[in-house]
């Protein structure tokens, strides 16, 4: 996404959120007002530079865009893949009839691989967040893809039903959680493309 925005002509920063990338305990010790500081930090420096900012946010960075939002009113926000209710118990099931090694293995990796300080973290952010949505009316495009096993493609819909302003709700039918890692991100960069270029106030 961001090779493909820069080869478009705009400029992206991608903020690296406090405590991550670096090992368990950093992350464990890392709050989810220190990951809002770390979006508010590129979002000025970016602000700085360019008359117009479009925030976009994958999974818990939907979250986070949506927090820049109370502060800052930009006109325009991109959600991909965010949660509001997580677990799609169907897709997992499904996931695991089909390849019961390969799928049974990340999961059991998912349930162990992240402190239990920054789970606790992650559901702070939530429950701030949740509120929030009903307060925005910036024109928005909610993305979600439907065979998504860590996100419930219900939260695509709280998010489209809670936003006021002009808004676009798309459910591309594959692409998993990390959509972006996988051959339909090029189809997702283009639905995010056209929106930024057509939304222009």
């Amino acid at each position: 996404m961001h090779d493909y925005l820069c080869d478009k002509g705009y400029k992206v920063i991608m903020p690296l959120l406090a405590g991550h990338e670096k090992t368990l305990r950093d992350l464990s010790l890392s709050k989810y007002r220190l990951w809002l500081q770390s979006a508010e930090d590129a979002y000025l420096a970016l602000s700085k530079t360019c008359d117009d900012v479009i925030v976009i946010g994958f999974s818990m960075g939907g979250l986070i865009a949506v927090n820049l939002y109370q502060r800052h009113r930009f006109g325009k926000i991109i959600t991909v893949n965010t949660p509001i209710y997580y677990w799609n118990i169907k897709r997992m099931v499904l996931n695991l009839c089909s390849d019961f090694k390969t799928y049974s293995g990340k999961y059991f990796f998912a349930s162990v691989n992240k402190p239990l300080r920054s789970l606790l973290e992650f559901q702070k952010l939530l429950s701030r967040t949740k509120p929030l949505f009903s307060k925005m009316d910036c024109d928005a495009l909610i993305i979600q893809t439907q065979d998504d096993d860590t996100v419930n493609i219900k939260s695509a819909d709280y998010i489209y039903k809670k936003i006021k302003g002009s808004k676009t709700l798309l459910k591309p039918p594959s692409g998993g959680h990390v959509v972006f890692l996988y051959e339909q991100h090029q189809s997702i960069s283009e639905a995010i493309y056209d929106f930024i270029v057509s939304v222009k106030h």
